[in-house]
């Protein structure tokens, strides 16, 4: 082990930076964890897993071998002592580390500001791959001939990479400040470890992007636009680099839907650095509030929306497609592209899921009966998901097309019918459709996705069938997130274009008051 190093990390068996040790405060900080202790704790550490390495030692080499003189020993006689008695007990060990930290990068490595992932469940603690990091340096001495060092080589990088991912993920189950800085330390140092590694040189790149993508989060969190900006940038086209070469990679392919998450997860940090950056009046701070603000609504759906959509509710990719429709409202206020906005009277905005359905009926009796077919547009509200009534009776929450039009009594027995269903201006509304920016209106944010749309949209089918026994063939296809005009007042939201189509829990103040932007 480094004889630099005087003290280790209590809690995590991280060895603490120089400066900690050439200060005269009686308190450290581990730059890995976080957590702070006693200096005389952090010693007291050392020397307890020292012993530990020293009894490891002297069980898996002959007794009478000084490590320490390992130059003055004979070359075959390290070798014999190598093979013999150290190699089997690093590669077992070695092995289990291995796995470990390829299970680990299976893992999403970087989160948003305010969210957490508390699924990860380490085989290990990074105290353990520290300690076999200690171990391993002790023993690389007695190693001779080229595989054996590559061997210690591996244990010694691969042991320190794992010991500081596991560090990561803990921080990545909390929402603590500071985090951000840590996890940039610990994937630097991971990064610099595995450098020179044969076939390591795949997670290197990815470790080193995460290391800008973390430095850009705290800058993020700092206020400080323009450094986050560069370090996001910087982390993306690394990123970009990563996905390419973890795609080719016969070892790590099995990371790259994890590596392509966290490239989703950096644009969207980048579209808010950026749009923050060309509109002085956006507060990324605020915007990363309103992000918070959304994530506290699905927690809160999650727990009270039960099996059938709490699987949903809790899926990462989620909150990337609801990030990234949120951050094209921002770029579009500043001017760098547009969203899909209807015609339409209203000072704000509010989002709507298009659904194109085609559907069939029976109609006539006897020789007049035959089959109808339909096409119809309705719409979702975006913002469905924050109440949770309407996951359970979900015609309260569309634009119910078939609530009033059914069908005259004499007009089903001659046949003549044409529609069963009534969706007023909707379908005129939606072909006025255009790519525009938001400007200066307030956007309620979207805050559901197209797959919960689609199963929205289905649920509420299903409910009609059971109500209008004429429904048959339906072929429902969710197109496009929509904006609409509307008018926000104390009293709730009113969509003049809708008029009495408009669904019932959308002008609902107290479900959208928190995702206005």
């Amino acid at each position: 082990m480094d004889g630099t190093v005087s003290m280790r990390c209590k809690h995590c068996g991280a060895p603490f930076e120089i400066d900690s040790l050439t200060s005269d405060s009686s308190y450290v900080t581990c730059t890995s964890c976080g957590t702070s202790q006693t200096r005389i704790d952090a010693k007291n550490y050392l020397e307890e897993m020292m012993g530990q390495v020293k009894s490891w030692i002297s069980k898996a080499i002959p007794t009478g071998v000084n490590i320490s003189n390992a130059d003055n020993i004979d070359a075959v006689a390290r070798h014999n002592i190598f093979s013999n008695s150290v190699r089997p007990a690093i590669e077992t060990e070695m092995t289990e580390y291995r796995f470990g930290f390829l299970s680990l990068l299976s893992n999403q490595l970087i989160m948003m500001p305010h969210r957490t992932n508390t699924s990860f469940k380490s085989a290990h603690q990074s105290a353990n791959a520290f300690e076999f990091n200690a171990k391993a340096k002790s023993v690389a001495p007695l190693a001779v001939d080229a595989g054996s060092m590559e061997l210690m080589q591996v244990a010694d990088k691969v042991s320190l990479a794992y010991a500081m991912m596991i560090n990561n993920m803990k921080q990545l189950a909390e929402n603590k400040p500071g985090r951000y800085s840590i996890m940039a330390t610990n994937f630097n140092e991971a990064s610099d470890s595995l450098k020179g590694l044969k076939n390591y040189d795949v997670v290197r790149q990815r470790l080193e992007a995460l290391s800008q993508v973390a430095k850009g989060v705290a800058f993020l969190e700092e206020g400080n636009v323009i450094e986050s900006r560069a370090a996001l940038q910087a982390g993306l086209d690394m990123m970009d680099a990563a996905k390419q070469a973890t795609m080719s990679s016969m070892e790590f392919g099995s990371t790259y839907l994890s590596v392509d998450q966290e490239a989703s997860i950096t644009k969207v940090l980048l579209g808010i650095a950026e749009a923050a950056l060309h509109d002085p009046t956006i507060d990324p701070l605020k915007v990363l509030d309103i992000f918070k603000r959304v994530m506290d609504s699905a927690t809160v759906m999650y727990k009270a929306s039960g099996p059938e959509w709490g699987g949903m509710f809790k899926s990462v990719t989620r909150y990337n497609e609801i990030f990234a429709s949120i951050s094209e409202i921002f770029a579009s206020r500043s001017g760098k592209g547009g969203v899909y906005i209807t015609s339409g009277q209203g000072g704000a905005l509010i989002p709507f899921w298009s659904v194109d359905l085609k559907y069939s009926f029976t109609t006539g009796a006897l020789f007049a009966k035959k089959s109808v077919e339909v096409h119809e547009t309705l719409l979702v509200p975006a913002s469905f998901v924050t109440d949770a009534s309407s996951l359970n009776n979900p015609r309260q929450s569309v634009t119910d097309i078939f609530a009033t039009k059914q069908g005259g009594f004499f007009d089903s027995l001659k046949g003549s019918e044409k529609s069963i269903s009534e969706s007023g201006e909707i379908g005129n509304m939606v072909k006025t459709i255009a790519q525009n920016s938001v400007g200066s209106r307030n956007v309620i944010a979207p805050v559901s996705t197209k797959s919960e749309a689609e199963a929205f949209i289905l649920r509420y089918l299903k409910q009609c069938t059971a109500d209008v026994n004429k429904l048959k063939l339906i072929k429902p296809t969710v197109d496009k997130l929509i904006y609409v005009p509307c008018e926000i007042t104390d009293s709730g939201v009113s969509i003049p274009s809708l008029g009495k189509m408009a669904p019932k829990t959308v002008g609902r103040m107290d479900l959208i008051k928190n995702l206005l932007i």
